[in-house]
């Protein structure tokens, strides 16, 4: 391709792209200089903490405005753990009930809220119990604060999992309490009535784009951009031509188009494959007539091959799973306990006297990936004598299956493909799983005593180690079951321009606020 024809294709693209954004041609062809954008594909609900509903897009924006007490960070072992914030002068869990900590004096909320207190921290933890999202603070009782900028966050019970499930991630935001309680009904809404951070909200345009400008008041860690745009996308393609067109800074890929990628990246990008969060499974009905057999349902365990599901769903670019709990996350396993073996799954079929058995396997069909791996599981199960029959089902009746609540279908459910999101905790990806969600979301419909005392156990062990052994456990527990087949832990694929150097939370969310130019 000659030098004038690549001009015009490039042209071609970047007038496509502004078009798709709503921006005009002179505009894209300009260079950005100091502004980081990236895409998104889902759009701002609300930045309440306590009332969120697009989780990464208000996320991403409270990060980089707001402050926290703590935020995760990995080891070098690449395990999430949490580490305090340049707002701290101190941050301890001084017993199983209470955590102290002490702000740095000097922080000022913007629009004349006044400087960040105690009182801030405390207003803001304690509204969040009866929120949408006040399950996470289950645990917590109160906030005693003990000076200006001190206080003592007093827990109900033993609770681990408050720093990684609340405090350090999606719910620990401080708000200002005297802006807040401004408000007519003392919740926020898109926007925020005064923000500390190192940028500041500017303005959201439905449907096209959240604008974050640098704060020129901050005095903490410097931004290293003088705006972020988070861009809304409207599916990976539309997104992988504004980032060849020089229009986004990183872009989610689709497996099959992340392998191509990943070969020969557009110029002047990189690809980045980031360890999901979340966890895949097929469920197997322990209660089913037909699945009632251990050994019946270990040779579906063998008889599945999880490699091949993975090179057909995700191009190959997705890990095997071992257990509910990922990659990076205390408890992960280094290995299940079974493997594809159809050889041992025929023979275990033989020995429960079970020939031509006919199955049926319940999947989302809105996910395309589900679809796929049916397919799979299709083949490999007629190679050991096992019909499956594929039962794909819109999303909104999908998940009302196996709920006793919802009505009778959980009775004739056999085989599932299911797919959870956790947060940087075991207890997020297991609380799925205890003898309360039986009929819940238990849809393996399983109980088992060991794994209930390992559960209240954890809940309150503070040595890290044991912890993970528990969770781990756990996991080895569910499998024995004969309950699970471990599929994957989806990663998160990026296209990323090598202008920048980009860094993520749990599950490859954006850490915008951490993004520089490389």
């Amino acid at each position: 391709m000659d030098m004038k024809r690549r001009t015009v294709l490039s042209s071609s693209i970047a007038v496509a792209t502004a078009a798709l954004f709503g921006l005009k041609p002179e505009h894209v062809l300009a260079a950005e200089g100091g502004t980081l954008r990236l895409a998104m594909s889902s759009d701002l609900g609300s930045l309440d903490p306590g009332y969120f509903t697009s989780l990464p897009a208000e996320i991403g924006t409270l990060f980089c405005c707001m402050p926290s007490l703590a935020r995760p960070r990995q080891d070098a072992n690449g395990t999430w753990g949490w580490e305090e914030t340049e707002f701290c002068e101190t941050l301890e869990q001084v017993d199983d009930l209470t955590i102290k900590f002490a702000l740095k004096p000097g922080f000022q909320w913007s629009d004349g809220a006044g400087e960040l207190t105690a009182e801030d921290v405390k207003f803001s933890f304690e509204r969040m119990i009866g929120s949408d999202w006040g399950g996470r603070f289950d645990a917590f009782d109160h906030v005693e604060v003990t000076g200006t900028h001190s206080g003592t966050i007093k827990l109900k019970t033993p609770y681990v999992a408050i720093w990684m499930v609340a405090l350090a991630y999606d719910s620990g935001f401080i708000l200002p309490k005297k802006a807040v309680e401004a408000l007519p009904d003392g919740r926020l809404t898109t926007s925020l009535p005064a923000q500390l951070g190192p940028y500041r909200f500017q303005e959201w345009i439905p449907q096209q784009k959240t604008v974050l400008v640098r704060n020129p008041d901050w005095t903490g860690t410097p931004a290293a951009f003088d705006s972020i745009e988070f861009v809304m996308v409207a599916d990976s393609k539309a997104g992988e031509l504004a980032l060849q067109a020089g229009e986004l800074d990183i872009a989610g890929l689709l497996p099959e188009t992340a392998a191509n990628f990943d070969a020969a990246p557009y110029p002047n990008t990189s690809f980045v494959n980031i360890p999901g969060t979340y966890y895949q499974w097929i469920g197997l009905n322990t209660e089913h007539p037909k699945l009632a057999d251990l050994k019946v349902r270990q040779a579906i365990q063998r008889g599945i091959d999880v490699e091949s599901c993975l090179a057909a769903a995700y191009s190959g670019l997705s890990p095997v799973a071992t257990g509910i709990v990922p990659v990076g996350i205390l408890g992960h396993r280094a290995a299940a306990g079974y493997s594809y073996d159809p050889a041992a799954a025929a023979s275990l079929l033989a020995e429960a006297g079970v020939s031509g058995l006919t199955l049926t396997l319940h999947y989302n069909v809105s996910n395309n990936e589900d679809a796929v791996i049916a397919q799979v599981v299709q083949a490999n199960l007629a190679d050991i004598g096992v019909t499956v029959e594929l039962m794909p089902v819109d999303s909104g009746v999908y998940w009302n299956l196996g709920i006793e609540s919802k009505g009778d279908d959980w009775k004739d459910l056999q085989l599932t493909i299911m797919a959870f999101r956790t947060g940087p905790d075991p207890l997020d990806a297991m609380q799925w799983f205890p003898a309360s969600q039986y009929g819940v979301w238990n849809w393996e419909r399983w109980k088992d005593d060991e794994f209930e005392t390992l559960w209240t156990a954890a809940i309150g062990e503070k040595d890290v180690a044991k912890r993970g052994q528990m969770y781990e456990r756990m996991q080895e527990i569910m499998e024995n079951t004969g309950g699970c087949v471990w599929i994957t832990y989806p990663a998160v694929l990026y296209g990323v321009s090598t202008r920048v150097k980009p860094s993520f939370y749990p599950g490859g969310d954006y850490r915008a606020e951490e993004f520089a130019l490389a």
